[in-house]
């Protein structure tokens, strides 16, 4: 899901995608933050495409563990990548954040903007 309080890729400000900590959702990003802080996130390479057939590569060079806010997602400035899922159960708080900076972005096709959706029934 995309945070509808914060811009969308291109924009020039912080993009905030959330999703269950899931398989087939963003449960790699729960487990690797329980291992060292997530310290094997740094560095790693997250591509976010949209519906003008654009592709925003992104560098992740910050994990949060137990967030309870946005200040840091405020405080970062310029183009950015915010992604968070939970790290407990339904409903509570805090939450685990991975923030990334923008790298590049470039056009691509519409079907490589535009994949087949695998829809997962939440329960």
């Amino acid at each position: 899901m995309y945070m509808a309080a914060f811009r969308q890729p291109g924009q020039g400000g912080a993009t905030y995608l959330y999703a269950h900590a899931r398989t087939g959702m963003f449960l790699p990003l729960l487990q690797r933050s329980q291992a060292n802080n997530g310290a094997s996130m740094i560095g790693m390479r997250v591509e976010v495409y949209t519906g003008d057939n654009r592709r925003f590569v992104y560098r992740i060079n910050e994990v949060r563990r137990h967030a309870v806010d946005f200040r840091h997602v405020y405080a970062r400035g310029g183009e950015s990548l915010w992604l968070q899922t939970s790290e407990g159960p339904r409903g509570t708080v805090p939450k685990l954040q991975v923030g990334a900076s923008l790298v590049s972005s470039d056009s691509v096709s519409h079907a490589a903007a535009h994949p087949r959706p695998h829809a997962v029934a939440c329960g």
